[in-house]
């Protein structure tokens, strides 16, 4: 076990032994302890620091046409079963060895495998002096960091530069950009501190931008948002990716005044940030809008001793969703459009507000643009004029879905016919409610609550009985204050007989219900108020009841009430005769 062990992490230890002993001091200032992946697990994906074509394409090339790399490639291969010493099994290539064949071999490392990969590559700097042309050493960069050996990379870097080789601001950048995406802040930072006096070597937009990325978008401490800003203020030219990097991470620590001013700095420079950067932008300032309006801590001082308690703010401010809806329109000048999730925060966030004018003019562009969200953008919005109770605008919104074939939600129609039932517009009520059956959205208990209740304070028993007891027979259980007001107008007309005909109505259902649930005692208790009542369900209820028992096994218990209900259903035997 300890031999196999010892030769699976052999070269990998050879080759930082390798690289410490013909290099200088690291130049991070963090050790760093690496865990290295599985061979088999490892990220396969085309590698950012060449522009080449698919690895594995390559290779099939490569191994047809050029013999070199294709023996070498075969001779890795074999020697995996057969340990041979790497310097007799290459030996007749030293001569011939470039860094055209060298990329080529190590993009054979699906083939190869990572272990006979880093021991080639070791061979081969030791032979060539590590004098790479700059498509290797960027092309290894990679290979390491993918594979998180952190240690191996640093030692290749200081390797290079010891053999007066160069090291090119890409291959720093990929470094950079594996350190942070490891949480490694500081080692990254002191890379990109020490390139131009360690690797002579002046960072480009590539490296500040994957600096930015680092400090920005993985740190999260907010420790590093100000070393951020001093590093984007040295940029000479930022480009929409330094600019997007920077207002993600002011937003991110809640420097949201600083990131305005970025944004209005950017579009001065005619530039235009990341969608992402938008999208995170306008999401934090709704959320930072949210909490404004939530609560508020207010010190008590008058007590002997002082306390803090939370209030709620009465009066909604409007601080940050000004500036989101500036974003918003802003971009959309310069040809861009936050994500559809972010929209509707957006539209969510100003009806809370009562910023109806902004909320139209935003459904207004969403039309235009024909965007998947304008369906839910319509339905909030139609939902807050109902609060605010804005009729003509409600009615002309409700006209403009209609004409744009959209199809209304349940809860649009719930909130328009709440609305016209509150201010006693019963007709446009009801004609909301036969739209509603012809696009074949069904009602529930809200749509049909509200209309009894309407016409019950208008006293139109009418009306409020035909559809509490359309509501029964879709299987709705009306509340018990819709109940009592239509009951009582029944009996205020004399119509006793419809009065206990909805009774038995709503008792039915309820008992109905009961045997669905499996509440067994609440729906024995029931059937035996109704027969004592002298009211008798339908057959489908006393089939649903009999299933329930039956079905938990104590149809006995049941049986009693079952035969009283058959001999009180027969008729008697003077009815038989005559």
């Amino acid at each position: 076990m300890s031999c196999s062990r010892a030769r699976q992490h052999g070269t990998l230890s050879l080759l930082s032994n390798v690289f410490k002993n013909s290099s200088k001091p690291s130049l991070f200032s963090s050790n760093s302890n690496p865990s290295i992946s599985n061979p088999k697990t490892t990220t396969t994906k085309r590698p950012t620091s060449l522009a080449t074509h698919n690895p594995r394409e390559t290779s099939l090339t490569v191994s047809i046409a050029s013999s070199p790399v294709a023996s070498i490639c075969c001779l890795l291969s074999s020697s995996v079963k057969e340990p041979v010493k790497i310097e007799s099994l290459l030996g007749d290539y030293k001569e011939m060895l470039n860094s055209h064949i060298v990329l080529q071999v190590l993009m054979n490392y699906k083939q190869l495998g990572r272990v006979k990969t880093l021991e080639f590559f070791s061979w081969a700097g030791m032979q060539m002096g590590f004098k790479f042309d700059d498509c290797v050493i960027e092309y290894m960069v990679d290979f390491l960091g993918r594979r998180k050996l952190f240690d191996d990379m640093k030692c290749f870097l200081m390797t290079v530069l010891a053999h007066n080789g160069r090291v090119t601001c890409r291959a720093l950048s990929i470094c950079i950009r594996f350190l942070g995406r490891q949480g490694r802040f500081r080692e990254a930072l002191c890379l990109f501190q020490e390139m131009e006096t360690k690797f002579n070597c002046r960072p480009d937009s590539f490296v500040y931008n994957n600096m930015l990325y680092v400090l920005c978008k993985k740190d999260t401490s907010g420790e590093l948002i100000d070393v951020a800003l001093s590093i984007f203020r040295g940029i000479e030219s930022p480009d929409t990716y330094s600019y997007s990097n920077i207002l993600v991470g002011l937003c991110k620590f809640g420097r949201f005044e600083t990131a305005i001013e970025f944004f209005q700095e950017m579009g001065r420079a005619g530039l235009v940030p990341t969608r992402s950067a938008v999208n995170f932008l306008l999401r934090e300032l709704c959320l930072l809008s949210a909490k404004e309006g939530a609560v508020n801590e207010v010190r008590v001082q008058s007590s002997r001793k002082p306390y803090t308690i939370l209030v709620p703010n009465v009066g909604p401010k409007s601080g940050a969703i000004r500036p989101a809806v500036g974003v918003f329109l802003a971009v959309f000048d310069l040809g861009l459009l936050p994500s559809n999730y972010v929209i509707i925060q957006l539209i969510t966030e100003l009806c809370r507000l009562g910023k109806m004018k902004e909320v139209f003019e935003i459904l207004k562009v969403v039309e235009e643009r024909k965007l998947n969200c304008v369906a839910e953008g319509y339905s909030i919005v139609m939902q807050a004029l109902c609060e605010y109770r804005f009729v003509e605008e409600a009615s002309h919104l409700f006209g403009r879905m209609l004409s744009l074939e959209l199809k209304p939600k349940l809860v649009v129609y719930n909130s328009i016919i709440c609305m016209l039932c509150k201010v006693g517009r019963l007709d446009d009520a009801q004609r909301v409610f036969q739209i509603m059956s012809k696009k074949r959205c069904l009602p529930d208990s809200v749509t049909y609550t509200a209309l009894v209740h309407a016409y019950g304070e208008v006293r139109n028993w009418e009306a409020a009985y035909d559809l509490l007891m359309e509501m029964l027979g879709l299987g709705w259980i009306p509340h018990f204050h819709a109940y009592t007001l239509v009951d009582k107008l029944l009996r205020e007309h004399g119509r006793i007989d419809l009065s206990n005909k909805l009774e038995r109505k709503l008792e039915s259902q309820i008992l109905h219900k009961h045997c669905k649930a499996g509440q067994l005692e609440a729906a024995y208790e029931k059937l035996k108020s109704m027969l004592e009542k002298g009211f008798y369900p339908p057959m489908y209820v006393r089939d649903a009841f009999e299933n329930a028992f039956q079905k938990y096994g104590k149809l006995e218990l049941a049986r009693e009430l079952l035969q009283n209900m058959d001999k009180a259903c027969e008729p008697s035997k003077t009815e038989i005769s005559s």
